[in-house]
């Protein structure tokens, strides 16, 4: 009996003491990265240039900017509608963020406009139900354009993915279908492309389906 007993008040401790370790608050979270040391936008390498077009997807959504020596910097698309407001083309803008090794490529952290002194932050994924639209002018329709490349364009990782044409037409393909076309989308080739595009109020673009050599005039 007196075991039973003993058994009991044991069990009765070990369920009182678990319960008090249950009752315990949690640890503290870590601080979050943007806290971390380094990760403010003054922190990277900084990039200045004049801004010729804002950077376009296939769909129209603005995802970055072009600068006049072809260096392309990048932000997430949900930040187009920001990046319109804050910096007009022809402005000078500081660019911080990371540099391509090998290609004109930043993916931009900050983009700050020298005129308007507006900045834009990649704090990174909006939070649920806070993303705006970005603009999407209306659905792709049949679309053809020639002329020469001035630039050739990539994406965020640097992969090639099209070109950017004298006359502010963007070209877009799949990198692997751009790399096997790699000699008509380099500055100075004379190309005509066909596929679905769009007439933005910030330039063409085009998902290409077909490349062919143009003729020079």
């Amino acid at each position: 009996m007196t075991r039973s007993r003993l058994g009991l008040s044991l069990l009765a401790g070990v369920a009182l003491g678990l319960g008090s370790a249950a009752a315990q608050p949690p640890p503290a979270p870590p601080p979050p990265i943007a806290e971390a040391p380094g990760a403010a936008p003054d922190q990277w390498p900084l990039l200045s240039g004049q801004v010729i077009a804002f950077g376009l997807t296939p769909r129209g959504d603005v995802d970055g900017v072009i600068l006049a020596d072809g260096t392309e910097a990048h932000l997430p698309p949900h930040l187009g509608p920001a990046l319109l407001r804050a910096v007009r083309v022809g402005d000078q803008v500081a660019i911080r963020g990371l540099r391509a090794y090998a290609v004109p490529v930043v993916q931009a952290v900050s983009i700050t406009d020298n005129a308007t002194g507006q900045t834009v932050i990649d704090t990174g994924p909006p939070g649920p139900g806070m993303a705006p639209f970005p603009p999407f002018p209306g659905p792709a329709a049949p679309m053809t354009a020639a002329g020469r490349v001035r630039f050739a364009l990539y994406g965020p990782r640097g992969d090639l993915n099209g070109a950017m044409l004298e006359d502010g037409t963007q070209l877009h393909l799949p990198p692997p279908e751009a790399a096997a076309e790699a000699a008509m989308l380099a500055p100075g080739a004379m190309v005509s492309a066909s596929g679905f595009g769009l007439a933005t109020p910030y330039g063409r673009v085009i998902e290409a389906q077909q490349l062919f050599p143009a003729p020079r005039p």
